[in-house]
């Protein structure tokens, strides 16, 4: 209804504001707002940010520009990556003082520097890539940076072994969550390299026709490798061997896992398939009264819900995260 929709858009504009006012003074999108003090910057999330705070592109452009100004500056070379691949990126620690970064560290965890991952690191900031100068059509500013979106492009494909992606080099599984990503990542770039690279530099074809490629590839290989008739096998181990086995009693990163698929394109909403997987999804977790075993919200729930099309449990989970949350 018309009011359920006004009301949506009310949540939409309070947190977009929220998001674009939690913004760093060097243009980082931290994990939570700060004023004084030491806050984590995990690009991954921030991508998430970006992504959202371009849906009104005509308020948030500058912000999402600053921290794509950031996030290339804080590109690793094969030099200063622990795992020498080019166009990665890690996570920071950055401290603030009255509201101005005053100095930025790179995450340590057991004694290394630390992201999460690669592949969807690369895949989720090429979405926001291309989602810019479709929203803006400053097609300037990504010509202004083919080089690094290049080297972005080759850390995607750095962890590929067979048809699916690696986590990182040195965590060598195989996610679903993360080929999702680096499946819809491929077909962002593709798109990007189509429409603004490749008619500027002619040259650039041979990056795009690997990203359509890629993008084939990784679909084939979550069809082939990661399904099995009746669910996804959550993680597949280098060699393609079950690596953590699927129960929809464990949220993460089994069940949550299922709905990957659905929000990144490789199944159709309508399909036999994706009203199977999200039926079983319904039926495991209350996830619209945020009953789940995870510190998350996962906001990946209620969207896989809205292209759905279930409105009752989308109005549920809206209502309550008014309440709880704005």
């Amino acid at each position: 209804e018309a009011s359920e929709v006004a009301r949506y858009q009310i949540i939409v504009d309070t947190e977009n504001q929220w998001l674009a006012d939690m913004q760093l003074s060097n243009g980082a999108l931290p994990m939570t707002p700060i004023e004084n003090g030491t806050v984590k910057v995990t690009p991954y999330f921030s991508d998430f940010v970006a992504l959202s705070l371009l849906n009104q592109a005509d308020r948030y452009a500058t912000n999402v520009k600053a921290y794509m100004d950031w996030h290339f500056a804080h590109l690793n070379t094969a030099a200063t990556d622990y795992n020498g691949v080019d166009g990665t990126i890690y996570d920071y620690n950055v401290t603030v003082e009255n509201g101005v970064v005053v100095k930025e560290a790179i995450v340590m965890q057991d004694g290394k520097k630390s992201y999460d991952s690669t592949d969807s690191y690369a895949a989720t900031f090429l979405m926001v890539l291309q989602k810019y100068v479709e929203k803006t059509g400053d097609t300037a500013y990504i010509l202004a940076h083919k080089e690094q979106i290049g080297r972005i492009v080759e850390a995607l494909f750095a962890t590929m072994v067979g048809d699916l992606t690696l986590a990182k080099p040195d965590y060598r599984v195989k996610y679903l969550m993360d080929n999702c990503e680096v499946y819809e990542g491929m077909l962002a770039g593709a798109k990007l390299y189509k429409e603004v690279l490749v008619p500027a530099d002619k040259t650039q074809t041979l990056m795009l026709n690997r990203l359509e490629q890629g993008a084939a590839r990784v679909a084939d290989g979550i069809e082939q490798r990661m399904w099995t008739g009746s669910f996804y096998h959550p993680a597949l181990d280098e060699g393609d061997g079950v690596a953590w086995r699927f129960d929809w009693m464990e949220f993460y990163p089994s069940a949550a896992a299922q709905t990957f698929p659905i929000m990144h394109g490789l199944i159709a909403t309508d399909s036999q398939r994706a009203q199977d997987l999200y039926a079983g999804f319904c039926n495991a977790y209350k996830w619209e009264n945020m009953d789940i075993p995870d510190r998350f919200y996962w906001g990946s729930n209620v969207y896989t819900a809205a292209l759905m099309g279930d409105v009752e449990r989308v109005s549920a989970y809206m209502s309550l995260y008014e309440r709880v949350m704005t």
